[in-house]
């Protein structure tokens, strides 16, 4: 299965459900072309508001059914592994830059948000308010369906913040969990938050704490505390965790030889990679993809 960033994989949206480069609207009709293709390096949130879905995340299976939220960040994989006839969802593909720009200093949702995404992509939430949802993204497919209008971009945004304005409201009432003040992040999710992001950006070359703490202007003693407080993992094993993933990723397309893999994830040579993942995997790179289904 061939792996997509965003970009790519608006390529092939039709340009009623998109605006180029920074934020497309997936339906059910559009179904073929995630079981076709790997999504990674966007912001994905997918809402079924009815029917049952098996999809991939980082190389996991997660069944989800009518009135699951899925939210993934920008390091993790996806793609759609099967779904029931009755089967309708929304799928938002965009950045986290799209969003802070949207957002502007509003941040939504309840405390904690992003590390509880870490360890659960997928919510369960209200009848009522899958329907709510469900409507705040009709609003956003409507106005990408009218290329004609004169203001479509900026309706996109208004209704894409009403969107995420609704999410984070209804997962503070379900969920009872505190109010996060709506213009700042609380200290540890800031520096939880960057650092995924330095991950995301880095992991392929730096697998060093170190070099995380010092770009953090943190101790890596504070930094090692923060991310174990915040996914119940070390941070090399957080750093690890996206590393393994895409090499799981880069393994199930038999086009790459093992080495190839090993030089993309900046290993230094095929051996030390063969250790890496063994060492998670209990099997060599050869064993696992001779193994893949």
């Amino acid at each position: 299965m061939k792996t997509l960033n965003m970009q790519q994989l608006c390529s092939f949206a039709q340009d009623d459900q998109k605006i180029e480069g920074k934020f497309a609207l997936l339906t059910v009709n559009d179904s073929a072309m995630l079981h076709k293709f790997r999504v990674i390096g966007c912001r994905i949130m997918l809402l079924v508001f009815s029917g049952s879905m098996e999809a991939e995340v980082n190389g996991k299976n997660v069944v989800m059914e009518r009135c699951d939220f899925l939210d993934i960040l920008e390091g993790t994989s996806f793609s759609l592994s099967s779904g029931s006839p009755d089967l309708d969802f929304y799928c938002v593909l965009t950045s986290r830059e799209f969003i802070v720009e949207v957002l502007q200093n509003i941040v939504p949702g309840p405390k904690d948000y992003f590390s509880l995404l870490l360890v659960n992509p997928v919510l369960r939430l209200s009848a009522n308010a899958t329907a709510k949802l469900f409507k705040q993204l009709r609003l956003v497919d409507d106005v990408l369906s009218d290329l004609g209008h004169n203001y479509r971009t900026e309706m996109v945004r208004t209704y894409f913040k009403g969107f995420a304005l609704e999410l984070g409201n209804l997962l503070i009432r379900e969920q009872h969990l505190p109010v996060l003040d709506k213009q700042t992040l609380a200290v540890k999710d800031t520096l939880m938050a960057n650092f995924m992001d330095l991950v995301w950006k880095n992991f392929r070359e730096r697998r060093e704490v170190s070099f995380y703490a010092k770009e953090l202007c943190v101790s890596t003693k504070h930094l090692a505390r923060v991310v174990k407080s915040c996914t119940g993992k070390t941070p090399h094993e957080v750093i690890d965790a996206e590393v393994l993933g895409l090499a799981i990723q880069l393994l199930k397309n038999e086009e790459i030889l093992v080495q190839q893999v090993a030089d993309i994830l900046h290993f230094t040579d095929q051996a030390a990679f063969s250790k890496f993942f063994k060492k998670y995997i209990k099997m060599s790179p050869s064993e696992y993809r001779r193994n893949i289904d």
